[in-house]
């Protein structure tokens, strides 16, 4: 932001910092790059290639994983946060539901009891349910 400020209006760090009210030390301090953001960087680019060589399946658990096996070695949390900031969200698979038929709409069976008339003695007419297999 103070660099954008700067390249538009042409004024010093120094002035800019002490109309804000912040410290110029906080600005030069925020423009080093430090080691963690440069392993940061290292290993963001190889989460990225694990990701997209096992096509968009593979989770932070199993990229953690892999990078553990290449050497590597990091936090769940830590590839869980960097594919976070990169927007790399594995594929969920769909949870699989039975279907009871093949989806056809059937027109309901024809009540064979009241066709062949009602029963006259016992064990003339059995029935059966068979929803549950």
């Amino acid at each position: 932001m103070i660099d954008d400020i700067q390249q538009e209006s042409g004024h010093s760090i120094r002035r800019i910092c002490a109309v804000l009210g912040l410290p110029r030390s906080s600005y030069y301090t925020s423009q080093i790059e430090t080691a963690r953001q440069r392993e940061d960087a290292i290993l963001g680019d190889e989460i990225e290639r694990i990701f997209r060589r096992h096509k968009r399946r593979y989770g932070y658990r199993r990229i953690a994983r892999e990078l553990s096996e290449l050497g590597l070695a990091c936090s769940d949390e830590r590839v869980r946060r960097l594919m976070k900031e990169r927007g790399l969200v594995a594929i969920q698979p769909k949870t699989y539901v039975p279907r009871t038929s093949d989806g056809r709409a059937d027109s309901p069976s024809t009540n064979l009891v009241v066709e062949e008339g009602l029963p006259t003695q016992p064990n003339q007419v059995l029935a059966g349910d068979i929803t549950h297999i």
